[in-house]
C-alpha cells in the first residue's frame, strides 16, 4: 500500500489546512504542464491528497484491518464496500481519450514521427484539480454510491447506483475555484509528436499512457484511432502500396519506359504495348513489409490528352499514315 503522507510530505498529526498547503505545493512542481516528466508523480500526489483530505476515506486508510481495536463483523463489510466503492471509482478516474488522426500511406511505408495537436483537458492550475474546497457527500457518506434492497425473501438482492448529489464523487465542492469554476480542468491544446508504426493502417489504435483527459486524480491515456488516407496518388490497400500514375497520350505513344517515384527509389517501369485501366502494373516486393510479409507495388496508368499544335498534329497524322498503309 502507498504511503501517502510520504507522498505528501506530511504526518498523521497533520491538520486538513497542512494537508491543502502540501498538496498544492507539490501539485504546482509536478504538474505536466510544468514538468512533463512528472505526470506519474503527480497522479501519486493527487490520490494521496483525495485520500488524506476525506474523513471517511482517510480514516478506512489509517485502519485498514477492520477487526483491529474490537472491530465486527460488520465492520468488516462496511470497509470491504468502501474499498470495493472506491477502487471502482478510481478505475473510472481515468477514463481514455480517443482522436481520430489522418496518416499518409507514405508515412505508413516508413513508420513516421507524426506531430499531432488535439484539445485536451489539464488539471487547473490554481486549484491543482481539486475543483475547490470540498466536504463529504452526506447522501452518500463519502462513498460515491447508493445500495438499495430489493425484492423479498430469498430474491432479494442488493443494487448499487450512482450517487445523484455528488454525481458519484462522493464530496460536494463548497468553494468553486474561481478559475475552473470548479470544474477542475482547464481546456486547452496539447502538442505531442507521436512514432506511427510501419505499416500501420485504417482502424489501428495507438495508446500513449497519461496523455488524455484529466479526471480527478489523474491524467487518462490518449488512443489514436488511424485513418489512412489517399495523397499524392498514392494509396495504401492492406500490404500493396498502389500509385497513380498520370501519362500522357503522346508521352505513352512515344515511350517505351516511365519513371515512378517509389518511396525507397525511383523506379524505371517499361510501359505495355495497350493500357488497361482494369490491370494495374505489378512491381513484387516492393510494398509494406509487415510481419514477415512483403506487399507489392502497383501502378495504375491514367491517360490524358494535352493540347498540341497544329504543326504538332500534322506530325501525327502522317505517322499515322505510315502505320495504316
Amino acid at each position: 500500500m502507498k504511503d501517502y503522507y510520504n507522498i505528501l510530505g506530511v504526518t498523521r498529526q497533520s491538520t486538513p489546512d497542512e494537508i491543502k498547503k502540501a498538496y498544492r505545493k507539490l501539485s504546482k512542481q509536478f504538474h505536466p504542464d510544468v514538468n512533463p516528466d512528472g505526470a506519474d508523480r503527480f497522479k501519486d500526489i493527487a490520490e494521496a491528497y483525495d485520500t488524506l483530505s476525506d474523513i471517511n476515506k482517510k480514516q478506512s486508510y489509517d485502519n485498514p484491518n477492520p477487526f483491529g481495536g474490537g472491530g465486527t463483523i460488520n465492520d468488516f463489510f462496511n470497509a470491504f464496500n468502501q474499498q470495493s466503492n472506491r477502487t471502482s471509482r478510481s478505475r473510472n478516474m481515468s477514463p481514455d481519450k480517443t482522436i481520430n488522426v489522418d496518416v499518409t500511406p507514405i508515412e505508413s511505408f516508413h513508420g513516421h514521427e507524426k506531430e499531432i495537436n488535439y484539445q485536451v483537458n489539464h488539471a487547473c492550475g490554481l486549484c491543482a484539480g481539486t475543483g475547490g474546497d470540498k466536504n463529504m457527500c452526506n447522501s452518500c457518506n463519502g462513498y460515491g454510491s447508493l445500495r438499495q434492497q430489493v425484492g423479498t425473501g430469498i430474491f432479494t438482492q442488493v443494487v448499487e447506483t450512482q450517487c445523484p448529489t455528488c454525481r458519484g464523487e462522493g464530496y460536494m465542492i463548497i468553494n468553486p475555484c474561481v478559475k475552473c469554476n470548479g470544474n477542475k480542468v482547464i481546456p486547452s491544446i496539447s502538442n505531442l509528436k507521436v512514432k506511427m508504426p510501419m505499416g500501420v493502417d485504417s482502424g489501428d489504435f495507438l495508446k500513449v499512457r497519461g496523455k488524455g483527459d484529466y479526471h480527478n486524480n489523474g491524467y487518462g491515456n490518449l488512443v489514436i484511432k488511424v485513418n489512412m488516407i489517399k495523397k499524392d496518388g498514392y494509396e495504401k490497400i492492406g500490404k500493396d502500396l498502389i500509385y497513380t500514375h498520370n501519362i500522357d497520350a503522346l508521352e505513352f505513344l512515344i515511350c517505351d519506359k516511365i519513371t515512378v517515384e517509389h518511396p525507397n527509389t525511383k523506379l524505371s517501369i517499361p510501359l505495355p504495348k495497350e493500357i488497361n485501366t482494369e490491370k494495374p502494373l505489378r512491381v513484387k516486393a516492393k510494398g509494406y513489409h509487415i510481419q514477415n510479409h512483403v506487399g507489392d507495388f502497383y501502378i495504375k496508368l491514367k491517360v490524358s490528352r494535352s493540347e498540341i499544335s497544329e504543326e504538332e498534329k500534322e506530325s501525327l497524322k502522317v505517322i499515322q499514315d505510315k502505320l495504316t498503309n
